[in-house]
């Protein structure tokens, strides 16, 4: 017997990704852009013959490409617990309790902008306090600009696949601060550009959040991944990979070049569309 489900959006990290975490933000200001698209991730919770519960998920997206699925998953298991109560939590409690369960065990497992990002349409600046307290601000975005970011954002399977915990500890050494501070930089310079009514810059600050992300660590790029940004670079107009570790190659690219930057990369396209409001 079914008791409650419930179903939440993968989100696609833009800039600011990294300083998400604690040992970061707690002693620097840190912020993060990021965007919800039309892949879900479900949970149900049944009951079963001996009383207890199961809890089944199933994704539209596999696992390890950098989207926030463990936070997706677990906010979506809080939601669905919580109807199973009859609670109404908002959603910044949602996503407090799904970060909480997720690093009770493994502090490290994650930062806080999946288990947030997931449950805000369109495209969002989530800021990261001292106090742990986390805040959200929808950016509006025109209605032809819409149009324009679902058409140029383009997602790719790079088939490679590692953990974010894998990296993250070297990812948050003393010695990377000031690569940090770079990064938690790029999410007010990306908002300046777009006021002045410059999309493009999106490419560039993707390509700004992936230099200096991958000099964190040596588990955050690999040959492959090497190649596959120079190629993008080449033909499109940004690029980054999606994950702390590698994840998936976002690429912002004019129209006119897609078709030549699908053939050189030749590999898998996830195909999706912005979530908007």
């Amino acid at each position: 017997m079914q008791i409650s489900q419930a179903k939440v959006s993968y989100r696609i990290p833009l800039v600011g990704g990294v300083t998400d975490y604690p040992q970061y933000y707690h002693d620097n200001n840190a912020k993060s852009i990021c965007c919800t698209i039309n892949k879900f991730l479900h949970v149900s919770i049944e009951r079963n013959e001996y009383g207890g519960l199961n809890i089944c998920s199933k994704a539209d997206l596999p696992w390890g490409i950098g989207l926030g699925s463990s936070g997706a998953f677990h906010s979506a298991l809080v939601i669905a617990l919580s109807k199973s109560r009859k609670r109404n939590l908002s959603r910044l409690r949602i996503s407090e309790l799904s970060y909480e369960l997720e690093t009770g065990i493994d502090k490290f497992a994650t930062g806080r902008q999946d288990s947030v990002a997931c449950l805000y349409k369109g495209i969002s600046l989530i800021k990261y306090h001292p106090d742990d307290s986390v805040t959200v601000k929808p950016i509006r975005t025109p209605r032809h600009w819409q149009n324009l970011l679902s058409t140029r954002l383009l997602l790719f399977d790079t088939g490679l696949r590692r953990h974010a915990r894998d990296s993250i500890k070297d990812i948050l050494s003393k010695k990377n601060k000031n690569l940090l501070d770079d990064i938690s930089k790029l999410p007010d310079l990306l908002l300046d550009a777009w006021k002045s009514n410059d999309m493009d810059f999106l490419g560039t600050a993707l390509n700004l959040q992936e230099q200096y992300r991958s000099r964190l660590s040596l588990t955050c790029r690999s040959k492959e991944t090497d190649e596959f940004l120079s190629i993008a670079r080449k033909f499109g107009g940004g690029a980054r990979l999606t994950g702390a570790g590698i994840g998936c190659l976002l690429c912002y690219c004019p129209e006119d070049k897609q078709r030549q930057l699908r053939r050189k990369l030749n590999i898998p396209e996830i195909k999706f569309s912005i979530l908007w409001q």
